[in-house]
């Protein structure tokens, strides 16, 4: 490194056809200095460093030597240590701009296609480590807003999405246990719905189904249809639209309509619609948009969310 930079400074400075002596002048030191740098026997005080860099018009990472390629690393890295929000934007608008820049380059044809592709790539290969790491520190905050809630009110909202994060978080087979374990402690509407949701998180909606048309106890708590039960009939009809079981789906119709849930029995019948989509039944799909649409302003206000649902109703 010591070489390194002192070679930097004897090719720049012959490039600029400036002397040892001028540069010395510069940096209030004796031409002897200078001309130990670049013989390698000695490197600048870290203070005169910006002061080289702006005699000769570049940046320090120029001056060292730094690729933009290993200044973005250098960022991502940072990130991956101090895990804040400041070192984050800095490096996602480095690596933006560079790509940019690389884009540029190609279709101005200002380098070696081969070359620009090559970093691009590299550039890319950064951005997905520094999104992966951001959504791995993110996720891992949320968990613990989820947790500290969750166990402070007991509130549904945050003991669902506590469920979905450990999922995500690769820990699905033990809170699996765990809702299993407080559904059989304590079998209620709450414990039951949190058993469900993990087990169609995990892609494990035929044991819904089977415990749907087996198990005593999740059919009392079922029974009669109910707007409390609303949610769960309704992992019934998500575990059987995963299926593609389109005569399951239809025999929850009259239970999930008779709970009386406009909203539950919106997503119901969009679970319904696209199922017949799948299965090319046009007609019944067809059959079920007017009580999409009209269900619709009921449980959603939102102009604009509408105006998508009306789209996404339309498409099918």
């Amino acid at each position: 490194m010591e070489q390194r930079i002192g070679e930097k400074i004897a090719a720049l400075r012959k490039a600029k056809n400036i002397t040892q002596a001028q540069l010395a002048e510069y940096l209030f030191l004796v031409p002897q200095t200078v001309s130990k740098w670049e013989a390698g026997n000695g490197t600048p005080d870290i203070s005169l460093l910006p002061r080289i860099a702006d005699f000769f018009g570049i940046s320090l990472d120029d001056l060292f030597g730094r690729s933009s390629l290993e200044h973005a690393k250098d960022l991502v890295l940072r990130y991956s240590v101090l895990r804040d929000d400041h070192c984050f934007q800095e490096a996602l608008s480095c690596l933006q701009s560079q790509l940019q820049a690389v884009d540029a380059a190609l279709k101005l044809e200002m380098r070696d296609p081969e070359e620009l592709a090559r970093e691009r790539t590299e550039l890319e290969a950064y951005k997905m480590h520094l999104l992966l790491q951001q959504s791995r520190e993110s996720a891992g905050r949320a968990l613990e807003i989820a947790e500290e809630v969750a166990g402070r009110t007991g509130d549904m909202r945050f003991r669902l999405q506590r469920v979905q994060l450990k999922i995500e978080q690769g820990q699905g087979r033990d809170i699996l246990l765990e809702c299993q374990a407080q559904f059989r402690a304590e079998p209620c509407l709450d414990t039951l719905r949190l058993y469900f949701e993990a087990l169609l998180l995990l892609g494990r909606g035929g044991k819904v189904l089977e415990l749907r048309g087996t198990d005593l106890a999740v059919q009392e708590l079922m029974t009669p249809p109910c707007a409390d039960a609303a949610a769960i009939w309704l992992q019934c009809a998500r575990a059987a639209a995963e299926a593609e079981d389109v005569e399951a789906m239809e025999s929850y119709e009259e239970a999930i309509c008779q709970c009386r849930a406009r909203e539950t029995e919106y997503y119901f019948l969009l679970l319904l619609a696209e199922l017949y989509s799948r299965k090319g039944m046009e007609e019944k799909c067809e059959a079920l948009k007017p009580r999409l649409l009209a269900l619709l302003p009921q449980v959603n206000d939102n102009p604009y969310a509408i105006a998508r649902c009306r789209q996404a109703i339309d498409a099918l």
